[in-house]
């Protein structure tokens, strides 16, 4: 059966002031009404009923999580700390096999946009069919429309097949996020995808990967899962885990047997508040304005206000975030460091505004 897995146990760090840590990012009404988490789940609905979706995110955070989503708090596995992508989808499997030893999960960020959901969900369902029938991993490969330095990239090999007019290929490689010549490269070649860390794989063949290249992590997750473990023990041990992402961990291990599918479905990972400049409608100006707001012979920014009145005027290319206790001021192309200020206000002891 099919299985989806959303791992929402990010910080978020680059949406500070707002996304905090006990308030990160996929929990963040960026994009209208509904958050991030909640499209998520949401889209995947298309393709796996809700009662075999689970969530994985902070222990803090599970129960306020599964009244978002409306679903029983035992789909959401709250994780004791933070250790990235790979044991969780290692704990995933395990979990999901108690239940089902013929299971093809799927691993899915929760705070990315898709725009064509029509588009995700054929693509999703061939995706689980190719996994189930191979017993590889599937990824999807974003169709890039620039040359974007801050995605790492999936390199296309040989054509493998084409199913429901879906065209699947062979990985040949997974490549860094590269510096800009190498980006134009990489775009002008039409063979590199951005890698969206989207994965569907049978459980049981993803655990015995696990098994096979960290072992560490495979003991620990079959431990969880199958004894009977307080709480108290179970962050013991998960604690000991190696903190390594799926794609390092166990995807590299596998280049040349993982498949991808291609796929151009409007996807963004908002991965900062710029971002949201393609996402959400401007002014003439080319301005972002949320809240109460007044920009005077201001353009290009993002302006997000709380309660006060936030005012520009001459004021160019700049994001400017009010949450009332905090103001952020930085140029739109700094956005992304923004996750200095996160660490410059943990050395400087200022925990209470993170």
């Amino acid at each position: 059966m099919k299985w989806a897995v959303i791992m929402a146990g990010g910080s978020g760090t680059r949406f500070w002031p707002e996304s905090r840590k006990h308030f990160p990012k996929q929990f963040l009404h960026l994009l209208g009404p509904q958050t991030l988490l909640e499209q998520t789940f949401r889209r995947l609905l298309k393709v796996v009923p809700a009662s075999r979706i689970l969530v994985f995110t902070a222990e803090e955070k599970a129960g306020v999580t599964a009244k978002l989503l409306r679903i029983p708090r035992s789909q959401v596995i709250g994780e004791p700390v933070g250790r990235n992508t790979a044991p969780c989808a290692a704990w995933a499997a395990s979990h999901i096999l108690q239940k089902d030893p013929s299971a093809v999960l799927g691993l899915f960020p929760a705070d990315h946009h898709i725009a064509d959901a029509g588009t995700f969900t054929r693509v999703l369902r061939v995706a689980y069919d190719q996994a189930e029938k191979e017993g590889v991993p599937v990824t999807l490969g974003i169709q890039p429309d620039q040359a974007h330095t801050g995605y790492g990239y999936l390199e296309r090999g040989a054509a493998k097949a084409t199913v429901h007019e879906t065209r699947v290929f062979s990985l040949k490689q997974f490549c860094e996020k590269p510096e800009r010549r190498l980006a134009e490269k990489y775009f002008r070649s039409g063979k590199f995808m951005w890698n969206a860390g989207i994965f569907i794989w049978r459980a049981d063949c993803l655990l015995e990967t696990t098994r096979r290249y960290l072992p560490a992590v495979f003991k620990t997750v079959t431990k969880i899962t199958t004894d009977r473990l307080s709480p108290a023990a179970v962050r013991r041990l998960f604690q000991k885990v190696p903190n390594i992402s799926i794609d390092y961990g166990l995807m590299e291990k596998l280049q040349g047997t993982i498949l991808m599918i291609p796929v151009s479905m409007g996807w963004n990972d908002v991965g900062s508040w710029a971002a949201l400049k393609g996402l959400l409608g401007s002014d003439g100006q080319g301005n972002i304005a949320l809240g109460k707001t007044l920009l005077v012979e201001s353009s290009g920014n993002v302006v997000k206000a709380k309660d006060r009145l936030v005012a520009t005027v001459g004021l160019k290319d700049h994001v400017i975030v009010d949450t009332g206790d905090v103001i952020l001021v930085c140029p739109v192309h700094a956005t992304e460091s923004i996750r200095k200020i996160v660490a410059a206000l943990k050395q400087k002891g200022l925990g209470r505004y993170l």
